[in-house]
């Protein structure tokens, strides 16, 4: 019996082992054939294969033109980095350098500027590893002088080739026959769950692998992109609903099923201004608060606030005035309107001569407040926004009541 974990057993040497992804791995395979190595960035979710795929590709270049190193970028830092890169300008430094950071999402603004002019320079070639989107996680400057690849899921043949691999491993193992369909089905992107999964059924005497076996021990293998979005609109429509009990089931089910938390957070945030908006200004505020701390902290511990958005934005009052109000005032763009001349931008001599800007009121000269048409003249006293009788955005009713008393209607 080996202690090395089964997936580190069925790890690639080189570019030809690798399953899927033959675009990428073709473009990899042309650079080593050409000796010709640039920065690059691989982008996928967890047991994708990236840091798989990054390490067969640099088993097959020359340890005689290259000094490559391998960190990681939730562990290591700014020190680090100047170390290698302190290496890499010595004179008696004569290979060239290849730095793979794998979670390079986890470097700081600080530490992806100590990278930024050494690949620009050419004296680093930089390769990254992320599960993150790297237009969100990547400095701008940093992403615009590397390529972004991101992985692809397997199909059925590359999941009939890993099972192949696995029988030849435990011979004594039997696969069932549609079994790399619904693997495909729920993990095409899990390379290291499936193996993982096969694995733990090998160690409790399972030969006999089928769907029914799966599901037996594992709850989760139930959770196919379906159940994901069903899983996320009873969510949405629990908290909608009012429902803080209901709201969590469906968050713990979703968690505890390897949803991605980020993806939680992100529906969070829109709910709080869609389904509550003024209703409750502080709901917003809750929501951006836990999808930061989610992004900061990760999983398990992001349970907590995300837990936290989900009762509070369960238990405020209800209004999508805004959503309302903005495709109202959609549907009134494509009309022929003019700006009024008072409300354009008159930063020339000519604008001025030409009325821009003549004749606008300037609140502060009025206590903050004066009654003025701001619309185009085909629009005038239009309302789009219809203010509810419910939690704050009653008081914001009142407030717009008593300002435009006469002159429009709230």
């Amino acid at each position: 019996m080996s202690n090395i974990p089964l997936y580190e057993e069925l790890r690639p040497e080189n570019l030809d082992e690798v399953l899927g992804n033959s675009r990428l791995k073709k473009i990899l395979k042309s650079w080593v054939d050409s000796n010709k190595i640039k920065s690059f960035v691989m982008y996928g979710p967890p047991g994708s294969g990236k840091t798989t795929i990054i390490s067969a590709f640099l088993n097959e270049l020359d340890n005689k033109e290259y000094e490559i190193y391998k960190i990681s970028g939730a562990l290591e830092g700014a020190k680090t980095l100047k170390n290698i890169i302190a290496n890499s300008e010595s004179p008696l430094f004569k290979k060239q350098t290849i730095l793979f950071v794998d979670e390079i999402h986890r470097l700081n603004k600080a530490e992806q500027d100590v990278l930024l002019l050494h690949v620009e320079k050419g004296d680093l070639i930089l390769i990254g590893s992320t599960t993150e989107n790297p237009s969100f996680s990547i400095n701008p400057a940093l992403l615009s002088r590397i390529l972004t690849f991101e992985i692809t899921p397997l199909n059925e043949e590359d999941i009939e080739e890993l099972l192949n691999r696995i029988k030849r491993l435990f011979p004594k193992v039997v696969f069932s026959e549609g079994l790399k369909f619904h693997l495909k089905a729920y993990f095409g992107y899990d390379i290291r769950r499936i193996i993982n999964m096969v694995e733990a059924l090998i160690d409790i005497g399972i030969y006999e692998i089928s769907l029914e076996s799966f599901k037996e021990i594992l709850s989760s293998f139930g959770y196919s992109k379906e159940d994901k979005y069903d899983a996320i609109s009873a969510f949405i429509k629990s908290v909608r609903g009012s429902d803080p009990d209901a709201a969590l089931f469906y968050l713990a089910y979703m968690l505890e099923n390897g949803e991605d938390p980020l993806y939680i957070a992100r529906r969070l945030m829109i709910l709080a201004s869609e389904d509550i908006g003024l209703a409750d200004p502080m709901a917003l505020n809750i929501a951006v608060s836990a999808f930061m701390a989610t992004k900061e902290i990760g999983y398990p511990e992001c349970l907590f606030p995300l837990s936290e958005a989900t009762i509070y934005l369960s238990s405020a009052p209800k209004s999508n005035s805004i959503l309302n109000a903005y495709m109202d005032a959609k549907k009134y763009i494509n009309l022929d309107f003019e700006i009024p001349l008072k409300l354009k931008n008159a930063p020339t001599k000519w604008m001025k001569n030409k009325g821009y800007g003549k004749n606008y009121k300037y609140p502060h000269d009025f206590g903050g407040f004066v009654k003025d048409e701001y619309l185009p003249e085909n629009l005038k006293n239009t309302q789009f926004y219809k203010p509810i009788d419910r939690g704050f955005e009653s008081k914001i009713k009142q407030r717009l009541k008593r300002l435009w008393e006469g002159f429009k209607e709230y």
